[in-house]
């Protein structure tokens, strides 16, 4: 069973998580079109909606609302949970992704602060290399 903890989200904020997440979704979706070699224009007709409209959220142009997600599910024999949970495991890599790059970059920081010396002590006690 997936973990959906919010703190799980690291150093993305709610915005920047969500949109990972909406972007995730319509990647998965856009592989599920290509496995199934539909075209636009036969989703946009199994559910209801222009070509234009299935192409923008196919693209991540815009989000797409739950009801119309179920229905791209459907209409590309798509399991909706599945598609969640692989995006969820890519926002979730993204966002620990993000935390890496922002605790190395606050270690460099930290480190250059404290300038050579600093530096040697920290990477004699780290076990990781000498001076």
């Amino acid at each position: 069973m997936v973990n959906f903890l919010p703190d799980m989200c690291y150093s993305l904020s709610m915005t920047e998580y969500g949109d990972q997440f909406a972007e995730a979704i319509a990647e998965e979706l856009r592989a599920q079109k290509a496995r199934m070699g539909k075209t636009n224009d036969d989703i946009a007709e199994e559910v209801g909606l222009s070509p234009v409209t299935v192409l923008r959220y196919l693209k991540g142009q815009r989000q797409i609302p739950i009801d119309v997600f179920g229905d791209l599910c459907k209409a590309l024999g798509a399991n909706a949970a599945d598609i969640t949970r692989i995006a969820y495991e890519k926002a979730q890599t993204a966002s620990r992704i993000a935390e890496t790059k922002r605790l190395a970059h606050k270690s460099d920081v930290s480190l250059a602060a404290y300038g050579a010396e600093g530096k040697d002590y920290y990477m004699n006690h780290d076990g990781e290399a000498s001076a």
